[in-house]
């Protein structure tokens, strides 16, 4: 199959012009207020995961 060439006077060659891509900008989170903190859950983790075996959600909070 033989793709058409454009001319210059096409007027759906502009239709067809890459669009300028905007700079990716920082995305920032917004905590909520019911969100547990970090040190709330490494307490929670080092509770719920005492005596359980090393894996999964408790890979790394069975020692200490």
């Amino acid at each position: 199959m033989a793709l058409a060439k454009r001319q210059p006077g096409d007027p759906s060659a502009a239709t067809h012009t890459p669009a300028k891509k905007k700079g990716v900008s920082k995305v920032t989170y917004q905590r909520s207020s019911s969100e547990e903190s970090t040190t709330e859950r490494d307490r929670r983790m080092y509770r719920e995961c005492k005596g359980m075996h090393n894996a999964g959600a408790c890979r790394g909070y069975t020692r200490k």
